[in-house]
């Protein structure tokens, strides 16, 4: 220790000090730094908190504006007897508005589909919220720039209009085409900085809709495009994708908590319905569409989740997703991650479900009963 030099201390080192600027920059340690608000939740659990910039993925013609039109009305539409019976646990967080002090408002920006296509979007998160079709609204604002050819001008457009509308929530709705190559580092981490510095400085959530590239075979897992992709995800606190899937003649997308920062959410699925005539909406399940029927070696996977999730919800108790976490880790003799995959498993098998319009969560009896079935053990029923 004697060897070590000798560092000033006090008004020494203050007379010696040159803080070239960094001085905005330093972490206070007497200051205290607040828990990120988040904006959504979705089972109980938050995500997208202000000030964050986030992702939402997939393979093309996967429900991807589908997802961001569930988002952007769960953030409007808070109340709505609709969104309330389409969206179901999917919700805008209370105590997030009593922070921010006003009702929150979102900027959505499309940069290549057709016009129609665009207006759909507006109109679908209009009927959702119970508004009128063809009025504009003062908290959701849209913009169109598929028509805007140099990626610098639309930049400069999006960073205008969330200057000038100050948006609690921004959807980028086509990332990539705010650059000229998305396989370019010179080009994809400026405007990934500046998407973050542009979150931070109007605590804001900016979401940005990017492709996958094509999934190899026999993977159920990609990546976002490029260099672009590669930036965003390491910098996202949350990424969202989005499946189109088939059983039998029913259509129907699961989405997929990627990638985040805070608590793992269940996934949900939703279907397109014909509720609003041609709009389309999507309808998020309360009871998931489970791929065919659980094979033995399935049962076998499954049985110690099944046989822990009886104890914890016997027959007809409901819990909050994160409640269930608590109890089930233990039992299982897992962290918290691991426990959501094993959780996750369940739902894939439709082993839990959650009630309409609420965050909690039951055991299906019928097909927890087949898993102790298929193990030789007696059911309940």
């Amino acid at each position: 220790m004697s060897n070590l030099p000798y560092l000033p201390t006090g008004e020494e080192l203050e007379a010696q000090r040159d803080w070239g600027g960094i001085e905005q920059y330093l972490l206070d340690a007497e200051q205290d730094y607040p828990e990120p608000h988040y904006l959504l939740e979705y089972g109980g659990v938050g995500f997208s908190p202000l000030g964050g910039i986030q992702a939402m993925s997939g393979q093309k013609k996967n429900g991807k504006s589908f997802v961001i039109t569930q988002l952007m009305a769960a953030i409007l539409g808070a109340g709505s007897e609709r969104v309330k019976q389409y969206l179901g646990g999917l919700k805008l967080r209370e105590d997030t508005v009593e922070h921010i002090g006003h009702r929150p408002t979102v900027l959505y920006i499309d940069t290549e589909m057709e016009k129609l296509n665009t207006a759909k979007v507006l109109r679908r998160v209009h009927w959702l919220c119970g508004w009128d079709l063809k009025k504009n609204s003062d908290y959701f604002h849209v913009l169109w720039l598929r028509t805007v050819e140099d990626p610098k001008k639309k930049m400069e457009i999006v960073n205008a209009a969330i200057n000038y509308y100050k948006p609690t929530a921004v959807f980028i709705d086509g990332l990539r085409d705010l650059l000229t190559d998305f396989n370019s580092l010179d080009e994809s981490m400026p405007l990934i900085a500046q998407l973050m510095k542009t979150a931070t400085e109007n605590n804001c959530c900016i979401w940005n809709v990017l492709h996958m590239n094509p999934r190899p075979k026999n993977d159920d897992e990609s990546k976002m495009r490029g260099h672009l992709g590669t930036e965003l995800g390491n910098k996202v606190t949350d990424t969202l994708s989005s499946i189109k899937k088939k059983e039998g003649e029913r259509v129907y997308f699961t989405v997929t908590q990627l990638d985040n920062r805070g608590k793992d959410m269940p996934d949900w699925q939703f279907e397109i319905v014909d509720d609003a005539g041609v709009l389309g909406i999507p309808k998020i399940l309360s009871t998931p569409i489970v791929k065919g029927s659980s094979k033995k070696v399935d049962a076998e996977k499954l049985l110690p989740i099944v046989t822990a999730l009886r104890d914890i919800l016997g027959t007809t108790k409901s819990m909050k997703w994160t409640e269930i976490v608590e109890e089930l880790g233990p039992r299982l003799g897992l962290q918290e991650k691991a426990t959501v995959k094993k959780l996750k498993l369940a739902l894939d098998n439709g082993i839990i479900a959650h009630l309409d319009n609420d965050n909690k969560w039951f055991i299906v009896n019928e097909k927890a009963d087949e898993i102790l079935r298929n193990n030789g053990l007696d059911a309940p029923f």
